[in-house]
């Protein structure tokens, strides 16, 4: 379908009213779209069907999902006019709170309870979203990611641009990753990864394999070397890992990975208990895992980063960072604003 199309349908579904969303794959050249015509709030406890689904962190079964029924296809923009500026990171919440929770996280970790964990927090942005033109533009900026832009009337309005695979099954090869450290991209792509970085992608990774080793054959578990990966403005360390299996257990999956080392702690009990008591925040759709399900041999599923709800009230970013025992909590400021910026830079 030509590009006006591709607006046009966006307005229409929004101005319905009824549930719909708009996703590209990393690299992918398509824009897809499920939509309904109803308003019902399906849900899936076993992840056998097809749509789009979408799972909250803290209670990530049942999930729910928009039908594949009706189903549009586009192209993806390939350009947008004008350039975005992301406002300076000094403008993004309040600093305080963040600093004193990630201090009693590093003492967490001293006193033994805990080698690393993920905090997180909401910025909330007093202004009018244009829901078309920011999908739009993360399209654009974002070609690498999952971008997506999810409507419900009973479950929000979601949008986002994830760099992070929680899992993908095609044709009997499983996909996963270990994504880890953040750094500013440059354009030399010259980067110094310190001892916390490289500290904290290991223990996701080495995390990582031993939940994969308990499902499938530890010797079927290949991992690649570790590399830097781009996502937008922002690079990680990363190791992929893939697995041949003819079958899979969706669910056995989900509960094994979910939430994984870079989004929740280690060790995940101790850490889930933490942030119970300490982050004072309610996560809702953040860090959940989203994408698309065509069947038990058609799956791609990320972890629900970059990504913010919008309201009446405005735009409320979630965003997070990994900390371990030599995190410092102004530089972990810092990068929860980076990545802030992924959506801000779009608007």
């Amino acid at each position: 379908m030509s590009q006006p199309d591709f607006f046009e349908a966006f307005e229409n579904l929004k101005n319905r009213n009824q549930p719909f969303v708009f996703y590209s794959l990393p690299g992918s050249k398509q824009v897809h779209c499920y939509y309904q015509e109803d308003n019902q709030l399906h849900t899936t406890q076993d992840l056998k069907t097809k749509g789009f689904v979408m799972s909250r962190f803290d209670v990530p079964l049942p999930a729910v999902y928009i039908p594949n029924e009706h189903h549009l296809e586009f192209s993806r923009p390939e350009e947008i006019k004008g350039k975005a500026t992301p406002p300076a990171t000094d403008q993004l919440g309040d600093k305080k709170p963040f600093i004193n929770l990630v201090n009693r996280t590093k003492e967490a970790i001293e006193n033994g309870s805990l080698n690393k964990l993920v905090v997180a927090r909401k910025i909330h942005k007093k202004f009018a979203v244009e829901p078309l033109k920011l999908f739009e533009n993360l399209l654009y900026l974002y070609p690498n990611a999952l971008v997506y832009y999810w409507h419900h009337p009973k479950a929000e309005n979601w949008i986002g641009a994830s760099p992070e695979q929680l899992f993908s099954y095609k044709s009997g090869r499983f996909t996963t990753m270990a994504l880890a450290g953040t750094l500013p991209y440059n354009t030399k792509e010259n980067y110094h990864w310190g001892k916390k970085e490289k500290q904290e992608q290991a223990w996701v990774r080495d995390t990582l394999k031993t939940g994969l080793n308990e499902i499938f054959s530890p010797c079927s578990v290949k991992c690649s070397d570790t590399f830097t990966r781009r996502a937008g403005n922002l690079v990680h360390l990363c190791n992929a890992l893939t697995v041949e299996a003819q079958e899979i257990d969706l669910v056995d999956l989900v509960k094994k990975l979910h939430p994984t080392p870079a989004v929740g702690g280690i060790p995940l009990k101790e850490g889930l208990s933490f942030l119970s008591k300490n982050e004072n925040l309610d996560r809702a759709y953040y860090a959940g895992f989203l994408g698309p399900i065509g069947g038990v041999d058609d799956v791609d599923l990320y972890v629900n980063l970059r990504c913010g709800s919008i309201s009446e009230a405005g735009l409320f970013l979630y965003t997070g960072a990994g900390i371990t025992q030599d995190s410092d909590a102004e530089k972990e400021w810092e990068e929860t604003n980076f990545k802030a910026n992924t959506l801000l830079a779009a608007l």
